[in-house]
């Protein structure tokens, strides 16, 4: 059972508190800063990476850090409205959390002069996917072990708010068995990785209008003007004509693409304005279903109104 407002028990908390502290911990660092036995540690950390909210550092699998609460606290509220688990994390808590860890993270900075040997691409990243609206595509020229391009949590953050999900993989990403196992589980949401045979730069665009180019010296270097991004786009978009679906990881026949659950596409229809009538349209269910889901969510929210459930699903990041 939980004991605050965010779905964590208080120690798992306090190990989540400790871990987005600094970019990178091992487990014998954490044992020396919260004073806990080693076991304790190993045992609440795995709670963390289970619940989506730590993993490994990108390169190195014998540190930590923790993923950005505007990606893992949302999506862990999300998980637990769908498996109706309780008692539900809050959505007022988590928006504090995430509103009070953003005005205290000036520690990462989505500029190319500071950060740079904090090997804080995941962080960089994390944020600006928290605010996609249209277009996530990746350019992967290699597999990096707990690399954001192999992240199910970014994903899942850009499917439910709408976002369409493009990957590009140079052809020897897929040789390492974790790297398989990613471009599987991508094909099973109906988002197969493109394979090319030449390396493309390591990259990540969004809407269309901003990227984060990485270097594997300088870190990550966010492009925010027309002469920069502009190239880079017209470049993705060339490989991904040229690319082609990994036939080892496309779907089986019979086995459809996952939906996303559909109480998260009625807080998203709700957010902008739709009536029940015209939600159930949409999704081609009864009225009645809408309500019911519409109900659910308003409880889960713990909102008063259903333009209050989809307001407060939208400013948790929920959508």
């Amino acid at each position: 059972m939980s004991e605050s407002g965010i779905g964590l028990g208080k120690r798992s908390e306090h190990l989540y508190r400790t871990l987005l502290t600094r970019t990178s911990w091992r487990t014998h660092d954490l044992v020396h800063a919260l004073d806990w036995p080693q076991e304790e540690v190993v045992r609440a950390m795995e709670t963390l990476r289970t619940e989506g909210l730590a993993s490994i550092s990108e390169g190195d699998s014998t540190a930590f850090r923790a993923v950005e609460p505007c990606i893992a606290l949302p999506a862990l509220l999300a998980r637990w409205m769908r498996e109706g688990r309780s008692p539900q994390p809050r959505p007022v808590e988590i928006d504090r959390f995430i509103a009070l860890h953003e005005r205290a993270a000036e520690r990462v900075a989505e500029t190319p002069g500071e950060g740079r040997n904090r090997k804080d691409t995941s962080t960089v990243i994390e944020r600006m996917v928290a605010k996609a609206e249209r277009e996530l595509i990746f350019l992967v020229p290699g597999h990096i072990e707990g690399g954001y391009e192999f992240s199910r949590p970014l994903v899942d953050t850009a499917l439910r708010r709408g976002v369409r999900v493009r990957a590009i993989w140079a052809s020897s990403v897929f040789q390492p068995p974790a790297a398989m196992a990613h471009a599987q589980w991508l094909a099973q949401q109906g988002l197969p990785p493109r394979t090319i045979s030449t390396t493309p730069p390591r990259a990540m665009i969004l809407d269309g209008s901003v990227a984060v180019a990485v270097d594997e010296v300088e870190g990550p270097r966010v492009l925010r003007s027309a002469q920069e991004v502009e190239p880079l786009l017209a470049l993705t978009e060339r490989l991904w004509e040229r690319g082609a679906a990994i036939r080892q990881v496309g779907r089986k026949p019979g086995i459809p693409t996952p939906r996303r659950p559909r109480t998260e596409i009625v807080l998203r229809l709700l957010a902008e304005g739709l009536t029940d009538d015209a939600i159930a349209r949409r999704l081609g269910c009864s009225v009645r279903t809408v309500r019911n889901d519409v109900a659910s969510a308003m409880n889960a929210l713990d909102a008063r109104s259903r333009f209050q459930a989809g307001a407060r699903a939208m400013q948790v990041g929920l959508i």
